[in-house]
């Protein structure tokens, strides 16, 4: 038998209460979090639907972060504007609402009905709040099923429910901010605070982790190892806060160019990575490409007025027998390409440039 069918009863409460607990500390992931104390909402008040609400800083929209019950899947993407509706108004306002006919209400937005193609008759929403009693969201469920006849025609909510419902909220919402701020924090220790790439820690996890699925599938890892040109004269000439704005930019550079499923990082310094998960060696030199590209194109727009830009960049690809070593020929590859760069620059005459270039690639000598 369900809690919902006795949940005024006193003696429920203890049983609600320890199960919401349970379900605070279980996890510091927050959408794992939301999804337990939505399914015991749901277990314990019997909504037809159910839905947890995040606000946006700034806009004050609310967000449908976890939807539950008939047509859930509709209403993914959907934004609540700021006051609009009962869950508008109780973000706006930071109290809790019940209604037990919406016909009668006039906080009630009919927008979200028309979307579903369903009916509200009674709702009930409650603001979740942080320790500081901010509001970060709402809770709202819409029409309780009666215990008689399960078809969604039951009980309105009452002021009993929105009592109950308003302390888990409250408990949800302390819960909900120590889960984000540990999310928090673990992005700031896996991103490099200077350009918001990923660190050298994030790219050990996900390297380590798709090593493992190439073993594991048989498919081919890319890696593209880089460093700035001349990124020591740069600071020596212009300074350590024009070298930053550098490594800004090429991070920027780096962002537009790879594909969304590859993970840009700066390792440290002025080198740079971007690991592609699925992708060979063509793949590679295609988004060598494109960043080398990139660089021509903001050294034509002169952003750092005459900071000119170059990159050296060694591309590695590898299947299950070669990913082991991707990482160190990768590296190789890169000052291969860097000598090769260096060296050019240095000759002075077409044809030097040339027979360097040959004998580099080739070994041999170019033919007069």
């Amino acid at each position: 038998m369900s809690l919902s069918d006795n949940i005024s009863s006193p003696a429920a409460l203890p049983a609600v209460f320890c199960d919401i607990g349970r379900a605070l500390t279980a996890s510091l992931n927050p959408r794992e979090v939301f999804h337990r104390i939505m399914t015991l909402i749901g277990d314990y008040f019997a909504p037809r639907n159910w839905s947890l609400l995040l606000r946006e800083k700034g806009s004050g929209r609310l967000r449908f972060e976890i939807v539950m019950g008939v047509d859930a899947e509709r209403l993914q993407g959907i934004f609540v504007e700021e006051g609009e509706g009962v869950a508008g108004w109780v973000s706006l306002h930071g109290q809790p609402v019940v209604v037990e006919d919406v016909r009668h209400d006039l906080r009630f937005s009919p927008r979200i009905d028309e979307i579903l193609g369903f009916v509200t008759r009674s709702a009930v929403c409650v603001p979740l709040l942080d320790g500081n009693k901010q509001v970060i969201g709402v809770i709202e469920l819409i029409n309780k099923i009666g215990a008689r006849d399960g078809g969604g025609q039951g009980e309105s909510f009452t002021a009993e429910d929105m009592a109950i419902l308003a302390a888990i909220g409250a408990f949800a919402g302390i819960g909900a901010e120590n889960a984000f701020l540990h999310q928090r924090v673990r992005e700031l220790a896996m991103t490099d605070p200077l350009t918001g790439l990923s660190n050298r820690l994030h790219f050990n996890d996900a390297f380590s982790r798709e090593v493992k699925l190439v073993r594991r599938n048989g498919h081919s890892l890319c890696l593209l190892m880089m460093d700035v040109d001349n990124m020591k004269a740069i600071n020596d000439s212009r300074g350590h806060l024009m070298g930053d704005k550098v490594l800004v930019a090429v991070a920027d550079l780096l962002r537009g160019a790879v594909r969304g499923s590859d993970v840009p990082v700066r390792l440290g310094g002025d080198e740079f990575v971007v690991l592609m998960p699925r992708a060979g060696a063509e793949d590679g030199r295609k988004l060598a490409d494109r960043i080398q590209a990139a660089i021509s194109a903001w050294n034509q727009a002169d952003p750092l007025s005459g900071v000119r830009l170059g990159m050296s960049i060694g591309v590695k690809a590898g299947g299950p027998a070669a990913v082991e070593g991707i990482l160190g020929d990768a590296d190789r590859n890169l000052y291969l390409v860097k000598n090769q760069r260096k060296g050019a620059r240095e000759l002075p005459h077409d044809e030097q440039v040339r027979r360097y270039l040959w004998d580099s690639l080739t070994g041999e000598e170019a033919e007069g």
